[in-house]
């Protein structure tokens, strides 16, 4: 489905308001099946005026000009057409902070949040200069969010992304935690040789099963890339060699932290049973759903 401005301002630039431009957006949004359609129309007008959601709608009585209302048509269409908010204002909020996103990267999503808390937790405990890898940091979201968090971390963050990693460097710019987050073109861990480094180990992974892609919501489809959601005909191809770098990597007693999905916690704990991993356990999201494994490596 397609928005022309004229259709979604029946009363045209002249005496068209905010507010009546951000009903009118809203209603083409219900008409179209997005959910939460009065939410992106106050997003997307807020992000064509330049101003807070919140603010636009307390505002609405100012008129709103032509260019203002060309860009709210333009972004109501394509979120129509199931282009993610994110997407089309080009950054998502996750753990509190501002995230560039495009293309190359996964969309930061709440319920990572739950592997940025627990990661924190742990390296707030420990004290000190401790020392992070990050396998697959796309965004940057949890290198970004664990530095910013824990001051004294160092973390390295590894994607095989080119686009991915200039992401990743420009949200660490912008949420002033460069200095603290080396970034490194990596298959994996290829790029790291030094035994028994780091401290934790972190992954959100992919893990959609590849016979689940094409039945994913079409915000998904149409906003991440592919490379960052399939893992294999069960969603667990890279749960193994994470594991094995992170056995490799990690100092005595450090511990790996991974996102899985759903269902899966059962068979990446065995994976690191199998690693060498012991104490591990599974610990849910807010919603319920079993998120993260935790493991830790031996001390002798």
């Amino acid at each position: 489905m397609t928005v022309d401005n004229a259709e979604l301002i029946k009363t045209g630039v002249q005496g068209c308001s905010r507010r009546e431009a951000f009903r009118s957006g809203a209603k083409a949004l219900s008409e179209a099946g997005v959910s939460n359609p009065t939410l992106d129309a106050a997003v997307l007008l807020g992000f064509a005026a330049g101003m807070e959601p919140d603010r636009v709608i307390m505002e609405g009585d100012e008129p709103i000009g032509a260019e203002e209302l060309h860009l709210y048509g333009n972004f109501i269409s394509q979120r129509c057409g199931r282009m993610p908010v994110s997407r089309i204002v080009g950054y998502r909020e996750f753990y509190s902070l501002p995230f560039k996103v495009s293309r190359d990267v996964l969309t930061p999503r709440p319920e990572t949040e739950t592997l940025v808390s627990m990661a924190a937790d742990y390296l707030q405990a420990l004290g000190g200069n401790s020392r992070v890898l990050d396998i697959g940091t796309g965004s940057g979201a949890i290198a970004v969010a664990l530095a910013s968090l824990v001051p004294a971390s160092r973390t390295i963050a590894l994607d095989i992304s080119p686009g991915a990693l200039a992401v990743a460097s420009q949200n660490a710019r912008n949420n002033g935690v460069g200095g603290r987050v080396y970034l490194c073109c990596s298959d994996l861990g290829d790029a790291i040789s030094a035994p028994q480094r780091f401290d934790l180990v972190v992954s959100n992974p992919p893990y959609i099963p590849e016979s689940e892609f094409e039945s994913l919501p079409a915000e998904v489809q149409n906003g991440d890339p592919a490379i960052a959601l399939i893992a294999g005909p069960k969603g667990t191809d890279f749960y193994g060699p994470i594991a094995r770098i992170a056995m490799e990597t990690l100092r005595p007693n450090g511990s790996i932290m991974v996102e899985v999905g759903w269902g899966m916690d059962g068979e990446v704990s065995e994976i690191f049973d199998r690693a060498g991993f012991y104490t591990i356990r599974t610990v849910p999201d807010l919603g319920g759903t079993s998120r993260v494994v935790i493991g830790r490596k031996a001390v002798a």
